[in-house]
């Protein structure tokens, strides 16, 4: 009798160890499908499900019209931008939800991937309608950040008297001037530190613009000369915090805007742009190097900061058209 019972605990044993090894195998098994199947880690994480749905869209989205992935992506156009993705979608009379959730954008990026299933490129008419362009890292940030410290001890606030009918009146005291144009009213100097230290810098700018223009009006050749360049400081405070919505004048044929390093770190200041046909109102955020191309009369905006300081490089252009581009036979 006490050999049956030993030989029955032993097989007991035995039964058990199996199924413990079964049930280890079987997790083991889930853990692998969970990793491999994105359904799988939808179960398990929401959070994680939808990051990776975003991650779906936004390559779909990119396959389809890399025009339209950088409207509605954010600067480094490796995402979506909530407000650049739902502004576009109400362009196109759809109804997108206004949250910035994740949930919320992933709703707002399906109604993109169906629209482009539906209609194809929306952006290439767009495309051809919209005169400006963000150009990333146009001049490299570090070379940037090794001018930084000349740049600001060159700089000087130079204030301006616009006149009564401007809307900045006197208040203008922002900005520190490399060019100048001739009999230009309001009269200010140009300052000479920072002409030594930013002409160089100014002079790549021309170089951009001139070979986006040529592009953008199909020429084969532009000749850019500067109407007005300066350096403009934002700072937190009234009259120095932002630049309202504007264009930069009837005779002024194109404009650069290039945003520069600074030491002290500042929140806001977004470059919005309202261009196209129909009109869009579109948001940038702009790091050092990347740099702003307008055609003439683009309406544009440099949004209020709250804190830091923000340091950006203008220049207004006067062009020289060459001949058109010959279509090719």
């Amino acid at each position: 009798m006490e050999g049956k019972g030993l030989r029955a605990a032993a097989a007991a044993l035995a039964a058990a160890t199996i199924a413990l090894l079964a049930a280890a195998w079987l997790r083991r098994k889930r853990s692998k499908e969970v990793q491999s199947d994105g359904r799988g880690a939808a179960l398990l994480d929401p959070d994680a499900a939808i990051e990776a749905r975003l991650s779906e869209l936004f390559a779909s989205v990119k396959l389809r019209s890399m025009g339209v992935c950088y409207i509605v992506s954010n600067k480094a156009t490796s995402a979506f931008s909530a407000s650049n993705l739902s502004s576009y979608l109400r362009q196109k009379r759809l109804e997108p939800r206004s949250g910035t959730a994740p949930g919320d954008v992933a709703y707002n990026a399906e109604l993109l991937v169906e629209l482009l299933e539906r209609k194809g490129d929306t952006c290439r008419s767009l495309a051809s309608t919209m005169r400006h362009y963000l150009l990333r890292q146009g001049i490299t940030s570090a070379k940037l950040v090794e001018l930084f410290p000349s740049m600001k001890a060159a700089y000087l606030q130079q204030p301006l008297d616009y006149g009564r009918n401007s809307r900045y009146g006197a208040n203008w005291r922002i900005s520190c001037y490399l060019v100048v144009m001739e009999n230009w009213k309001p009269k200010i100097d140009v300052h000479q530190p920072m002409v030594d230290c930013m002409e160089g810098v100014m002079h790549e700018c021309i170089g951009c613009f001139e070979r986006w223009y040529c592009e953008l009006k199909r020429l084969e050749s532009v000749k850019a000369s500067v109407m007005n360049a300066f350096v403009t400081r934002y700072k937190p405070v009234q009259d120095e915090d932002q630049l309202e919505k504007h264009i930069d004048g009837a005779s002024v044929d194109g404009s650069v805007i290039l945003a520069l390093p600074t030491d002290d770190p500042f929140k806001g200041g977004k470059l919005m742009v309202w261009d196209g046909k129909p009109q869009q109102e579109l948001s940038y955020e702009m790091a050092p190097g990347d740099m702003m191309l307008l055609d003439n009369a683009v309406w544009h905006q440099a949004k209020p900061i709250s804190c830091g300081t923000r340091w950006a490089l203008v220049l207004f252009l006067r062009l020289h058209p060459g001949p058109a581009r010959q279509p090719l036979s």
